[in-house]
């Protein structure tokens, strides 16, 4: 337990993970977002769009370890699941769901615990 919390040496794996995680669903946002939005034209998809530009600066706060940023990934990705599925943005619904689950895992949490 001497790890524990954010340490000012080299980032750890689950750091890392996470914001992959949290990368990779924002791409989906963006492909499957812009692909719905090109075929039928249905602007609930742009949703997709925007939230994955969220989950980018999200994304670059996530790998500096800030703790406000873990919070704000949790809370966007609550609030990305319920507009993703407005959408119909299935893809992103798990996505956000996976990333949602990960965050709030305590070997995850640990790592952005306020200073």
């Amino acid at each position: 337990m001497a790890d524990a919390g954010a340490a000012a040496g080299p980032r750890p794996k689950e750091v890392t993970q996470a914001g992959w995680l949290l990368l990779i669903a924002a791409f989906t946002g963006l492909i499957v977002g812009g692909v719905e939005y090109a075929i039928w034209e249905d602007e609930l998809a742009l949703l997709g769009i925007v939230l994955a530009v969220v989950a980018f600066w999200l994304y670059t706060q996530v790998m500096k370890q800030d703790y406000s940023a873990w919070m704000m990934t949790v809370i966007f990705n609550i609030i990305a699941i319920f507009l993703y599925a407005t959408g119909s943005n299935w893809p992103g619904v798990i996505l956000s769901i996976i990333v949602l689950l990960y965050f709030i895992s305590p070997n995850v949490k640990v790592h952005f615990e306020p200073k």
